[in-house]
Formats: C-alpha cells, sequence, structure tokens
C-alpha cells in the first residue's frame, strides 16, 4: 500500500516514528503553560521545551527522512521486490565489467552449495525422518537467480543511458562540427559513474556475455530468462554482437534464445489452471522474444537466415498461434516475421510451408491493430520476384484460400486514410483476381 502501512495491515518503521512522534508532542504540549505553536516554534531554547516535545520533533523528522528515502528508492511493502531493487542499485553502482565478474562466479557458488549438501550428516532431518539434502541447493539457487536478475537489469540501464549518450554525442558534434567530447552532456545526463562512454561494441559485447551465462544458468525459469532476452534486445543491432552470434556460435548461438522461448511456451501450454499475472507475464516473455530475433534480423539477410536455421521462424509463428488475441504479442511477432522474410525467397518459401498465410489471416482478423504490419507482410509475398522457391501463382492460391480477400479489404477500411495500404491492399486485390469493388 505504501511505505506508512503495509497490504497487511502493518505499520511500517517511518509509520511508528510518526506515531510515537506526535504522541510525544502531546505530551509535551500537555505538560506545557504555552500554547501548541509557541511549545513547538517559539523563540524558547531546546532545553526550556518539554524534552517529549523535542524527541517527538526528533521523531517525526526522522520518520519523513525515512519515509522520502523509501519512496524516491519505490520500496514498499514487498519486502523481496524491494530487496532486488536496492540489489539492482548496487550493482549499477558497479563497472560492467565486475557485475559480469558477479554473474561468472555463479557456477562456482552453486556447485559449492551443493558440495555442503552431500556433507550433510544424517542428524538433519526433518519431522518425518526424510533428509532435506536440497535445502541449501535450493536456497543457493534462489539467491543466485536473483542476483543474476539484478545484474542483469543493472547492465541493461547502464547500456540504455550509454546508448542514449552517444545518441547525444553524434548530435552534438554533427550540430557543432567538432571533435571535442561533449562533456557537459554527459554529465546532465548521466551520473558520476557514467560520465564517460566506453570503447564502441565493448559495453554491448559484456551485455551479450552475461544475458548469455544467465540463459544457459537458468534456462527454465521465466524470470531469468525473461531478464536475459530483454538485455540481448537491447544491443540486438549492435554489429559486434551480431557477429559473435554466427562467428562465435558455440558461445553465443542463436539456437540458445530461440530454445528458451521455445521452452517458455511450453511450460504455459503445459500450466493447469495458471494466474492472470502468470500469463500475461508469459505473454510479455513471447513478446519480448520476438523483439529480439526482429532487432537481430532488421536489415541483415545474413542474419535472418541463421535465425530462421536455428527455428526462429517457428518459435514466433508458435508465439502468434499460441497468443492470437495478444495485441503486443501479435504486432512484434509479425514485426519480426517482416524482418526475416523481406526480399528474402528462401525464408518466404519456410514461411509458406509453415502455413504462415493462414496464420497471418487469422491474426488480421483476430487482432484489427496489426493490419499495418501484416498487409506489409502479405504485399511482399505475394509480388513477382525473380528465382522465386514457390511459384507466385501458388502463393496466391493459398492466400485466397486463407480469406486474404476479405482481410485486406477489413485493413483497407481500417485505413482509408494510410496511402500505402490502400495501395498494397488494391495490388493485392487485384493481382488475386478480386471481383468485387475496390
Amino acid at each position: 500500500m505504501g511505505v506508512l502501512v503495509t497490504s497487511d495491515g502493518a505499520i511500517t518503521l517511518p509509520g511508528v516514528l510518526l506515531l510515537v512522534g506526535t504522541g510525544l508532542i502531546g505530551v509535551g504540549q500537555y505538560r506545557s503553560s504555552a500554547d501548541f505553536v509557541s511549545t513547538l516554534f517559539g523563540d524558547s531554547s531546546l532545553l526550556d521545551r518539554p524534552i517529549q516535545s523535542n524527541l517527538g520533533l526528533l521523531f517525526i523528522a526522522f520518520g519523513l527522512i525515512l519515509a522520502v528515502v523509501a519512496n524516491v528508492l519505490g520500496v514498499d511493502d514487498d519486502s523481496a521486490g524491494a530487496d532486488l531493487r536496492l540489489t539492482t542499485v548496487k550493482y549499477e553502482m558497479m563497472p560492467p565489467t565486475a557485475v559480469l565478474d558477479e554473474l561468472r562466479m555463479i557456477p562456482m557458488t552453486e556447485e559449492a552449495a551443493e558440495n555442503t549438501n552431500k556433507g550433510m550428516k544424517a542428524t538433519d532431518r526433518d519431522t518425518d525422518g526424510i533428509i532435506d539434502d536440497n535445502r541449501a541447493t535450493h536456497a543457493a539457487r534462489s539467491k543466485d537467480m536473483k542476483t543474476a536478475i539484478c545484474c542483469l537489469s543493472a547492465l541493461a540501464r547502464r547500456c540504455g543511458k550509454e546508448q542514449k549518450q552517444r545518441q547525444l554525442r553524434e548530435q552534438k558534434l554533427s550540430e557543432t562540427k567538432s571533435d571535442s567530447y561533449p562533456l557537459e552532456i554527459s554529465v546532465a545526463e548521466a551520473s558520476s559513474a557514467d560520465r564517460f562512454l566506453h570503447e564502441p561494441h565493448e559495453l554491448e559485447k559484456i551485455c551479450q556475455e552475461a544475458a548469455y551465462i544467465v540463459l544457459k544458468l537458468y534456462p527454465s525459469t521465466d524470470a531469468t530468462v525473461s531478464s536475459a532476452i530483454s538485455l540481448l534486445a537491447l544491443v540486438a543491432k549492435d554489429e559486434e554482437v551480431r557477429r559473435r552470434c554466427i562467428e562465435e556460435a558455440d558461445k553465443y548461438g542463436l539456437n540458445i534464445p530461440t530454445n528458451a522461448m521455445k521452452l517458455a511456451l511450453t511450460r504455459s501450454k503445459q500450466a493447469v489452471d495458471p494466474a492472470e499475472d502468470d500469463e500475461r507475464f508469459s505473454a510479455e516473455l513471447q513478446r519480448k522474444g520476438c523483439l529480439l530475433l526482429g532487432a537481430l534480423s532488421d536489415n541483415s539477410k545474413d542474419m535472418a537466415t541463421k535465425i530462421v536455421d536455428e527455428d526462429g521462424l517457428i518459435v514466433v509463428m508458435d508465439a502468434l498461434d499460441w497468443y492470437r488475441c495478444h495485441e503486443d504479442v501479435c504486432n512484434w511477432g509479425l514485426w519480426a516475421i517482416f524482418q526475416f522474410c523481406y526480399e528474402h525467397k528462401g525464408n518466404k518459401a519456410e514461411l509458406i510451408k509453415l502455413d504462415g498465410i493462414r496464420k497471418i489471416c487469422r491474426v488480421m482478423n483476430d487482432v484489427p491493430e496489426s493490419l499495418e504490419v501484416a498487409i506489409a507482410i502479405m504485399f511482399d509475398l505475394l509480388r513477382e520476384m525473380p528465382e522465386t522457391l514457390i511459384s507466385v501463382s501458388e502463393i496466391r492460391r493459398i492466400a485466397v484460400g486463407a480469406g486474404m480477400h476479405q482481410v485486406v479489404r477489413n485493413a483497407m477500411d481500417a485505413f482509408p486514410s494510410s496511402n500505402e495500404i490502400m495501395m498494397m491492399g488494391q495490388q493485392m486485390l487485384v493481382a488475386t483476381g478480386y471481383r468485387g469493388e475496390i
């Protein structure tokens, strides 16, 4: 609820201090012969006031300070969330290389906890007489996962700040035509720990390595997978990050994030009567995954080819199919498909083999907000291209059978002021033999 009262009705420390301080001021006023304002704010010295009034003012001041600090840090009655935020702040203050070292230490920490379990004596039994050999392992693993999430969050914030600084620097240099480093921008936009930029690609490579460490350690936990995918999406357009995905596939292969998305979707499908928050979190994970794969393949046919070879298109199509009424998943999933397939005949053929045309038409019917991206995909699929792997006439026949005419008309009715949609829609209807009024 807040910094004064928790959700279960308990009073927090700032609340206790304010209540006690108010009570002490009341006692002091009772013992004083002066009026209330004169007692607290008069010209009399501290020694002339009742000690209860002085203590009350001190308690209230301390309580207000704690309340303000808790509000600034975002601390509420969720102690676990508060711990995560405070730990994230700690890692934000550390150099990125030190944060990466923390993540590298996690496997050794878990191994030490497992060895400790093996050495537990038989006297360490629960009430049923069964040895709980996994207690230390579970506790250490839970703590390490929280550490991993906090490390990734800290790196994401640092990287976001640095990317913004670079944009400001480039903008400033382009305006002034000067090679001088704009320190005033860095000071204004970042904390003292972030005043100096890293070398090009340096921070992005640190973020990539950190995310892959976590994905390899915890591929079956939604919270860690979501944090790692978010960080990877942030650095997906970096040239060195993309190069390592292809040339160092043993360490940074695209199969790792795609498999993590696949496992997460499988867990969602197998969940029995899941809570609404869990379903929302699962959908958000798939949205981030679609964003990551689309960003990696943006303006790069090599990356698009590699992603589809690693089942990236299948993963995105599965997410679209399962969350076919979820606006954000559908929008980013279609955007990723557009990045995979635009002017890429091999990926287009793979999309058609996966029954992609029918699924895209269904999304267009279920989520009207996705019409713009979906129309662009369909237009690219249906237009004539040299050396296509599947004949255009066959693609158009499949599209008509999937109900393309109706969804294209719906798109044109929904966006009559969009010249692009009207132009593409008209051409698709004419090319596929539509006989109605256009």
